[in-house]
């Protein structure tokens, strides 16, 4: 994630405050964090959920495991999901309201107003707008995953409407649910940096919009796969119609994980590709916008605490290419010990492990390492989001954002700035350097979906029952 547009000050910046870099309490941070934790886990496990679950069931319980392992794999893979969601949207309303009780409580005594009073003035900004939207659309959500959680603990539901039916059934519930977490993500753009961009707020906005999305699909698949597919393969394991010629029920559960992991692994890496270039172009295009030179990555808080979130991701990158590059050919040798014909297979023998090495034990830390430096980033966000960025210090410029709408409307106070109104220019260098990474982005994504699309051929050829 290379930049976050949300921001939610708690004051009010005054003519004479707008020219310095604001930055709020760190309280407003760290109760928004649960809240992008949240939306991200929501979005992004629904998400994986339809995509990798069907996979999942296609390619290996279905040809592989017997009916009732599947059935079992399926409601425990269920329930855990309705189980995530349900604490989720939970998080979601109270981070959503604690943060609008702090910013109402920070306000008034800004204002020397009453708390109630103050209250009354807040129900006419943005800032009430939007938490009516976060809380409606979590209390939808809330209620869906309950109902998705009912008929995934009914089994005589599955036998009575028939196991396609409800398997339909909760699939279209989870796309609404994930059609109000992503509008529950609009709620953050309407109140963002980008909201006040002076150069076509609506295509800064949208890039927020795709920008987060992008990024709950990708962590959210990690929290996902640590959480909920791993899992899965760990039941369905005790039972698959793979290995079973091995000696050792040991080196069987062995050789099925790695199975099991390196046929799913590769889906997963080409969604984590493409959020990945969606995530980079998005996110120089809001630097761009709100830094608009390359001093004031360096010389504001704004810029600082986005280099450090740059420093954060790039271990998550350096893990991402561990589990494709590395961990995954490991898999697929070991994997390859329950192949009847894998004499036959053309595998590099370079990586010998032995029997003793467990590359899906190994996955399961890292990926959980993994989604732990995912929450740190979204923690890190947060802080951001309550910084003011160099576009807002330069033109001085009162953004509507949360809070902001409670400025007088003097027509002294409300000064845009006009003289220096952001113009773009584009033969800047620092237009220039972004360019040039938007396209370098471009360009390696494009390169990496296709060696994804690629290794899933492959992987798919070579572990395929002879």
């Amino acid at each position: 994630m290379f930049s976050q547009g949300d921001s939610d000050p708690s004051m009010i910046m005054s003519p004479s405050e707008s020219s310095e870099e604001s930055v709020t309490s760190s309280n407003d941070a760290l109760i928004k964090a649960p809240l992008l934790v949240a939306q991200c886990t929501i979005v992004g496990i629904v998400f994986n959920q339809l995509v990798l679950s069907r996979i999942f069931h296609k390619r290996i319980l279905m040809n592989f495991s017997r009916q009732s392992v599947t059935t079992q794999t399926i409601l425990g893979t269920d329930k855990r999901l309705s189980l995530i969601i349900i604490l989720s949207a939970v998080a979601l309303c109270v981070s959503s309201t604690g943060f609008l009780i702090l910013q109402v409580y920070n306000l008034s005594s800004e204002l020397g107003l009453g708390f109630s009073d103050t209250f009354s003035i807040v129900m006419n900004t943005s800032l009430y707008m939007v938490w009516l939207l976060r809380i409606t659309t979590s209390i939808l959500i809330l209620i869906l995953s309950i109902i998705f959680y009912i008929l995934s603990r009914d089994s005589s539901i599955a036998r009575k409407t028939g196991g396609n039916s409800i398997r339909k059934i909760k699939n279209r519930v989870l796309c609404v649910i994930l059609i109000c977490g992503s509008i529950n993500i609009v709620s953050n753009g309407i109140v963002s940096h980008n909201a006040a961009a002076e150069f076509l707020p609506w295509l800064a906005i949208s890039a927020d919009w795709f920008h987060v999305m992008a990024v709950s699909i990708w962590l959210g698949g990690l929290f996902y796969i640590s959480l909920i597919l791993l899992r899965a393969i760990r039941t369905s394991s005790s039972d698959l119609a793979y290995g079973s010629e091995l000696d050792t029920a040991a080196e069987q559960i062995v050789v099925r994980n790695s199975f099991s992991l390196a046929l799913m692994l590769p889906y997963f890496s080409m969604i984590a590709v493409i959020c990945l270039g969606v995530i980079g172009i998005s996110g120089l295009y809001m630097a761009w916008i709100q830094l608009q030179s390359i001093e004031s990555l360096f010389d504001s808080l704004y810029g600082n605490i986005l280099i450090l979130k740059l420093c954060v991701i790039a271990p998550m990158i350096a893990l991402g290419g561990y589990h494709q590059i590395k961990l995954h050919l490991v898999m697929i040798q070991i994997a390859q010990r329950g192949n009847k014909s894998r004499q036959e297979l053309s595998v590099s023998s370079k990586v010998d492990r032995g029997a003793q090495y467990d590359p899906f034990m190994r996955f399961s830390k890292t990926i959980k390492v993994e989604s732990l430096i995912g929450i740190a980033v979204l923690t890190i966000s947060s802080f951001l989001t309550i910084t003011s960025p160099p576009s807002m210090v330069h033109s001085g410029i009162q953004m509507q954002m949360e809070g902001s709408q409670l400025a007088s409307n003097n027509p002294e106070s409300s000064t845009n700035g006009d003289d220096n109104v952001f113009t773009p220019r584009f033969t800047d260098a620092f237009t220039i350097a972004a360019s040039i990474l938007a396209s370098i982005v471009l360009i390696m994504s494009f390169l990496y979906y296709r060696k994804s699309k690629q290794e899933l051929e492959t992987t798919q050829d070579l572990l395929k029952p002879r």
